[in-house]
């Protein structure tokens, strides 16, 4: 595994790495939220120094406030476990419609092979560079297109490449939570019209093409009748084209949740993520029980 940075000079390999770390730094709190931040070691750490600093300096009642604080963040923590375990996993390719979880592989989308930094492996997400890129989630049933704007995104450091660098790469284990919909041609908004009158502009637009193609008496123009022919013929083929669209496959996406729900990114299994908002919320909890209590008895 390659350390971080991987040389004295900040310059080398084209690259600022203390501003690649500082851009992660301030990306990583922004995308995973204030929540992730509570469920993690170095956070209990630093709330527990700084309540005993409040104590120290203006006293026990000023603990209230952080209690407090510790309690709003138990309720979101044990909300975010119970979402993990009590939503079943759902397969692409039979996948109800609206609230699913899903777990698969990251990828790129079709037609795209390098996304992130210069002298950097390939990534799908990179924090405080590549962030509202779509990518893919594939399982064995099917692909699904995510949009991650909108997402909370937790990531672990240094799975495959650099210490310490964000990143979701492709080939990793995904977990998606969110709201799953299924784009088909039947639930588009068609216009058979504009698309018929596209089509017969394209064609007018080529007239040595129009002329050999629907010109039946050979004198150089387009008559009444043959014009009926004309739109027939374009007709028939947005009809097909239609057809075929309605036949293929759907594009299944997930790009939000409802207010009130939890859209989740992350390439931490989600076991390991639930264990660790589990105990974090209980964390919490007893550490606004133990400010009352000791206010109570003190």
């Amino acid at each position: 595994m390659s350390m971080w940075p991987p040389t004295s000079n900040p310059e080398a390999d084209g690259l600022n790495w203390y501003q690649v770390a500082e851009n992660q730094r301030l990306a990583v709190l922004r995308r995973g939220g204030v929540m992730n931040l509570a469920a993690t070691w170095g956070f209990a750490i630093a709330w527990l120094a700084g309540c005993y600093f409040l104590y120290q300096r203006v006293g026990q009642e000023w603990l209230l406030l952080p209690a407090t604080v510790s309690l709003l963040f138990s309720l979101g923590l044990f909300r975010r476990y119970r979402l993990i375990v009590d939503t079943p996993t759902s397969r692409l390719s039979s996948s109800a419609q609206g609230y699913v979880e899903l777990r698969g592989t990251a990828l790129l989308p079709a037609g795209e092979s390098f996304r992130g930094l210069p002298h950097l492996p390939v990534t799908v997400w990179l924090p405080g560079y590549v962030e509202d890129e779509p990518f893919v989630l594939e399982d064995e049933h099917g692909r699904c297109l995510l949009y991650p704007e909108h997402a909370e995104i937790v990531t672990r450091t240094g799975d495959n490449h650099l210490f310490l660098l964000h990143a979701i790469y492709p080939g990793q284990t995904l977990y998606a939570l969110g709201e799953l919909y299924t784009q088909r041609a039947d639930n588009l908004q068609l216009d058979r019209r504009e698309r018929l009158a596209a089509l017969l502009a394209e064609w007018k637009s080529d007239q040595q093409q129009l002329l050999e193609n629907f010109d039946a008496n050979g004198n150089g123009q387009i008559d009444p009748d043959e014009w009926q022919t004309v739109r027939q013929a374009a007709e028939q083929w947005v009809a097909e084209d239609l057809r075929e669209q309605q036949r293929a496959p759907g594009t299944h996406v997930m790009a939000g949740a409802q207010a009130g729900q939890l859209f989740l990114i992350t390439n931490i299994p989600p076991e390991e993520l639930a264990r660790r908002y589990r105990w974090a919320a209980w964390l919490h909890l007893c550490f606004w029980l133990a400010v009352l209590m000791g206010i109570h008895l003190l």
